[in-house]
């Protein structure tokens, strides 16, 4: 069943969008286009729209999260992306938006789009009460730093600062992967938002690409922390470090060490905690390093 849906919705995105223009003109000369085909949970999804005439700008959203566009040069062809959280329910959605000509003609865009379901391994484990109970204090400190982290994910950066595509931070294997559900003593806990990368204590950790360092600091959980800003929506979190060689507000490129592994914060061992946002959506980070690509042959195909 669910692979006669996939191909049902593989044909459905090969189709271009019917666009229905609320000014000037009933014919809006521009076509969209997806990746990836299919969409599941923890997924990154990209949005081209091309056109032979000049597009001043592009807005759009699915499942309640804003598709963040910018455009090329010659503002013909704009890209847009976005996330599809960890914990969206399967479903159809509604992708809707507006596309507007620099000639002053607009055009809606409204597409129906399906997430599948998609399965994570789950993982029970039975600890000591102590190291699941937070004390007072340790509760206010972890609250207060996913307020801090919450306002990180909501700002957007209306600038690409990300350069082609994105690189692993480090070449390991991994121990934990993305999606993976916890239930500990019995209770349910956060499904885990990245990777785990194994690594020795020291080892140098690299920006997956170029970006502003928005965070690099100690946190209750993830211990020292870094945060690099990749522009429109896009984040990657680099958690557990043992040194951050980095700073707020400094850019760095891409393939720079911005820090070293460790075992800070609530961890047993070494390793790298490597995680990404869009538009405030928990992805899988790996997905960045195959799908964001250039967009300069997309209609060409």
């Amino acid at each position: 069943m669910i692979l006669r849906q996939g191909q049902c919705f593989l044909s459905c995105l090969l189709l271009l969008l019917t666009c229905v223009s609320s000014n000037r003109s009933i014919d809006l000369p521009f076509q969209i286009k997806f990746s990836p085909k299919i969409l599941v949970p923890g997924a990154i999804f990209q949005v081209w729209v091309h056109s032979q005439d000049s597009i001043s700008r592009v807005e759009a959203s699915l499942a309640e999260r804003d598709i963040v566009f910018y455009t090329t040069s010659t503002r013909k062809q704009w890209e847009g992306v976005a996330g599809i959280d960890l914990e969206t329910l399967p479903g159809l959605y509604s992708l809707t938006g507006t596309v507007w000509m620099t000639d002053g003609r607009s055009g809606a865009i409204r597409q129906s789009l399906r997430i599948l379901p998609k399965k994570f391994p789950t993982q029970r484990i039975q600890v000591k009460q102590k190291y699941v109970t937070l004390g007072a204090q340790d509760s206010q400190r972890a609250a207060r730093e996913a307020r801090q982290l919450q306002a990180i994910w909501e700002t957007v950066t209306s600038k690409r600062l990300w350069v082609e595509t994105f690189h692993p931070p480090l070449s390991s294997r991994l121990t934990s992967g993305f999606g993976r559900r916890r239930i500990v003593n019995g209770k349910r806990r956060s499904p885990h938002s990245g990777v785990d990368l194994k690594a020795s204590f020291g080892t140098p950790i690299k920006a997956a690409n170029s970006g502003k360092v928005v965070l690099a600091q100690d946190l209750f959980f993830a211990g020292k922390t870094i945060i690099l800003d990749h522009g429109l929506g896009l984040y990657t979190l680099y958690a557990h470090c043992s040194k951050m060689w980095i700073k707020v507000g400094d850019l760095v490129g891409q393939g720079q060490v911005i820090g070293e592994v460790g075992a800070t914060g609530r961890v047993t061992g070494p390793h790298l905690h490597w995680a990404c946002r869009v538009s405030s959506a928990r992805v899988n980070p790996l997905n960045l390093t195959t799908l964001l690509m250039p967009t300069t042959s997309i209609f060409s195909q």
